[in-house]
């Protein structure tokens, strides 16, 4: 009965014609109403359900609906399903891909090695917007397949008098430039485009791409086949039909096509390049066989200068700008092993074959070295191939302004002198987000920014006073005591001393359990567990500065000579080159100028410069712990005996300074890697 009725309300819709001469034209204005109070998108379910006031089937009157919504432009059907505002689709800013430049190639066929481009279109998109195109016919000079002149319309006459690939080389890689280049199946048109590259001895481009295809097949349900016209037709963006298979109207239409799956993938919670590239991996890997070895384009002549050392590699462009940098036990080794894999064997790594032109080492005297160089490197160069340990700056501290006087836990980016307690800084921002909203959640602390300096912060309570998570300091209601107590336990809880306040977060975690409320059950573990990640986190910074003050002896990077490292509060103070053999009073001077500039200048507090560097070391001192070459400081709290350390420095025997041999030897249960009393007499070997 209710299909029936539906079908009778149609033939009634068909007979209304709005005042103005516009069919229901008031059926629009009530759809665009609804969809802003729901926040400028909604489903098309919903949407018919409140238009039509129907209880029957949406399929039959989804297309009335979109026959009536189609002529109105202030509203808009996405790829989805769902109805938006036209002004909510304005991607100014918001989107995670802001600018980038479209490319589309039109060839004589399938294989960039055999075949040749015809035609090349370049539209360059900022924020939203077409800011430029270029296109141009391209003489391949060779005849034009019949299919090929049938799919595109270009033929041998239209191609007379066209300019060859050389002399528009350098427009192209001028409008491409270091923008992010988007295309349908975009690796298609990089290929013939790096191929017509390699016959003039250039480069190839190395850009970072993102592939239309793969978006809309990943952000799009239920697309079936997803060419560039389906995906159009879904967004509902126009395309060019008359012109379709030709590279200038094909690039106009995936740069619309692109804003509308970048926003899409915004929507979805993606608000990076790198969720865009990730979002838009293909389901499948090519078959390995079908996939040219990184030998094909690189000369492995670049291995001969390579020594079988441990140290540190740079990789370089044709630009000489860093692209990678790399540690390794032995420099050849890992090197080479970049020349036995597949093109695009891991999908981090796409292009930085390509892009090689040479690789520079620094050959260093052990791992622990390496490991520190090349965080300082990645520091140094921001490498593009290099994700972890490059965004070091955007690492965050957990703040607690114990100078006010009521003191809240909030975020900070930086570290500064305002009397505040820091902790961190910490490696994974969202962890510590996480952290910081469980004990607002748990601990009835003020969250609001008032200052608590003047009358002007007393009175008008907000709501969190109402939900019990704020004892009320703002309306006299706080104890002053009880306040700091709370706030005592937070800090030693962040700082990793205390299990008081995990006790508190576990009891809640049960409590939800217990009322059968396993969704916040859920989100309270999820919570609890990276809040215990990052309390480890500080614990080992704090335990750093307070245990790994030692020397750290190992082999130079000469025939000879050994380093000796002089680790202070958790950091690499200084690195001293020592010649074999030599006097200990000499090296005990040398120790104690050292010592002198700690004593004179100190450490500052970890910061974003150092966090890493310290969670390398205290790992690797861990790793090692028990090693003879590590040899502790002793008391601190006053000046160590620089002339015994010396002597037990310069006493260890070269085979002793073999980290990875020790290592395997203790967990073997081997013991001949012990050294003499005699040159340990008074050192005490470094906990770690």
């Amino acid at each position: 009965m209710d299909d029936l009725q539906a079908e009778n309300d149609v033939v009634q819709l068909d007979q209304g014609v709005a005042a103005n001469g516009e069919p229901f034209h008031h059926l629009a204005l009530r759809a665009e109403a609804f969809i802003s109070e729901q926040g400028g998108r909604a489903s098309e379910d919903l949407l018919i359900s409140h238009v039509f006031g129907s209880t029957g089937s949406p399929s039959l009157w989804r297309p009335l609906l979109r026959d009536v919504l189609a002529k109105h432009d202030g509203l808009k059907l996405r790829g989805d399903g769902a109805w938006l505002l036209a002004s909510q689709t304005a991607v100014h800013g918001l989107l995670p891909l802001r600018e980038f430049v479209v490319l589309d190639v039109e060839t004589t066929g399938l294989q960039p090695s055999r075949q040749r481009i015809i035609e090349i279109a370049v539209s360059r998109f900022s924020d939203g917007e077409a800011v430029s195109h270029w296109e141009s016919l391209c003489q391949p000079e060779r005849r034009i397949p019949a299919y090929i002149v049938k799919l595109t319309g270009i033929d041998d006459d239209l191609l007379e008098g066209a300019p060859k690939f050389e002399s528009i080389a350098d427009t192209v890689q001028e409008l491409i430039a270091d923008a992010v280049v988007v295309g349908h199946n975009v690796e298609f048109d990089l290929g013939f485009l790096n191929a017509e590259l390699k016959r003039l001895d250039r480069p190839p481009v190395v850009n970072e791409r993102v592939d239309t295809l793969a978006l809309a097949t990943r952000l799009i349900p239920g697309l079936r086949k997803p060419t560039l016209r389906a995906v159009a037709e879904r967004l509902g963006i126009p395309s060019a039909t008359k012109n379709h298979h030709r590279a200038g109207s094909d690039a106009r239409v995936t740069g619309s096509v692109a804003l509308g799956l970048i926003e899409h993938a915004r929507d979805a919670g993606f608000h990076s390049l790198d969720d865009l590239k990730a979002v838009a991996r293909p389901a499948t890997r090519r078959p390995k066989e079908r996939m040219p070895r990184a030998s094909s384009v690189v000369d492995r002549s670049l291995l001969a200068t390579i020594p079988k050392a441990p140290g540190v590699y740079l990789m370089r462009d044709a630009n000489e700008r860093v692209v990678y940098v790399g540690k390794a036990k032995n420099l050849r080794d890992r090197v080479a092993s970049y020349f036995s894999q597949p093109l695009g064997y891991t999908r981090k790594m796409d292009g930085l074959i390509e892009s090689l032109s040479r690789v520079q080492v620094e050959v260093v005297g052990s791992e622990l070295e390496a490991l520190l160089l090349e965080s300082q490197l990645i520091r140094r160069y921001q490498p593009r191939y290099n994700t972890a340990l490059r965004s070091h700056e955007q690492y965050p501290f957990i703040r607690i302004d114990v100078s006010n006087p009521w003191p809240r836990v909030t975020l900070s980016k930086a570290r500064k002198d305002d009397g505040a307690r820091y902790f961190g800084p910490f490696r994974s921002a969202a962890t510590a987000r996480k952290t910081v909203d469980l004990i607002n959640r748990v601990v009835p602390l003020r969250t609001c920014p008032r200052s608590f300096r003047d009358a002007r912060s007393y009175g008008s309570p907000c709501l969190q006073l109402d939900l019990g998570r704020c004892l009320g300091p703002c309306v006299g209601r706080a104890d002053r005591d009880e306040y700091m107590a709370l706030v005592h336990q937070v800090i030693d809880y962040v700082d990793g001393r205390d299990e008081a306040l995990h006790e508190v977060l576990w009891t809640g975690l049960e409590d939800a359990a217990a009322a059968l409320d396993f969704e916040r059950a859920s989100r309270l573990r999820r919570d609890l567990q990276a809040s215990l990640a990052l309390t480890a986190a500080q614990r080992r910074i704090r335990e750093a500065s307070e245990a790994n003050w030692a020397l750290v002896v190992t082999p130079g990077t000469e025939t000879g000579r050994r380093e000796v490292m002089v680790v202070l509060r958790g950091r690499m103070w200084a690195q001293l080159r020592v010649a074999e053999p030599s006097q200990p009073g000499e090296l005990a001077s040398r120790l104690a100028r050292c010592w002198e500039r700690y004593a004179a200048f100190g450490l500052r507090e970890p910061d974003h410069d150092t966090v890493d560097d310290m969670h390398i070391l205290g790992s690797w001192l861990a790793r090692h712990e028990g090693h003879p070459a590590i040899l502790a400081l002793g008391d601190r709290a006053s000046e160590p005996d620089w002339l015994a350390l010396a002597e037990a420095a310069l006493g260890l025997r070269r085979d002793q300074l073999d980290f990875d041999a020790w290592r395997k030897a203790r967990d073997a249960g081997e013991s001949e890697w012990g050294v003499e009393e005699s040159a340990l007499d008074g050192v005490v070997v470094a906990e770690a």
